[in-house]
């Protein structure tokens, strides 16, 4: 009969035993804090309101400049009509923008390394993943233009979560 030497190791009988899967051995044994996943949507709804304002804000001061100048005549019904077309145009190309320019992609690690640079942070986190034995299909960036974030995926978990967010650089 084998007798545990520290007592605080024992189990209790209502300990359940979790088998980690092979992304969750490498994160744990990393160290490698998951992102919350609350603070990454916030983080991604700002960056795409941030570049929709930085590419539509100097056609929106044009309009706003055409209706100044169209109020500098006080032709006040010109004005209105102006001002009036003026939103639905504005309203109409920053909704066009955000549809067409600016979506979240999805690229595996290594095609994006190809394509774009890497902080060497970054590179160092998923080097250390692949010689944990994740492979290099479940690393990947999400990307809106210049606003990546790591993650890598977890198809072995039957539930829960799947996806785990490493690093917004």
């Amino acid at each position: 009969m084998a007798v545990i030497a520290n007592p605080l190791q024992r189990l209790k009988p209502d300990t359940t035993i979790v088998a980690l899967t092979t992304v969750q051995r490498a994160l744990w044994q990393l160290d490698i804090p998951i992102l919350d996943v609350h603070a990454v949507a916030r983080h991604k709804r700002l960056a795409k309101l941030g570049m929709l304002w930085r590419s539509v804000r100097w056609q929106l001061l044009g309009m706003a400049a055409l209706v100044a100048i169209m109020c500098i005549g006080r032709q006040w019904g010109r004005v209105a009509v102006v001002g009036a077309d003026a939103f639905v145009l504005a309203a109409l190309f920053t909704w066009l923008v955000s549809a067409s320019d600016l979506q979240w992609h999805t690229l595996d690690y290594g095609a994006y390394r190809q394509a774009h640079g890497v902080p060497a942070h970054v590179s160092a986190a998923a080097n250390a993943l692949l010689s944990y034995g994740v492979t290099e299909s479940r690393i990947g960036v999400e990307y809106l233009k210049n606003d990546p974030i790591l993650f890598v995926e977890d198809e072995d978990q039957l539930s829960g979560v799947r996806r785990y967010d490493l690093i917004i650089w």
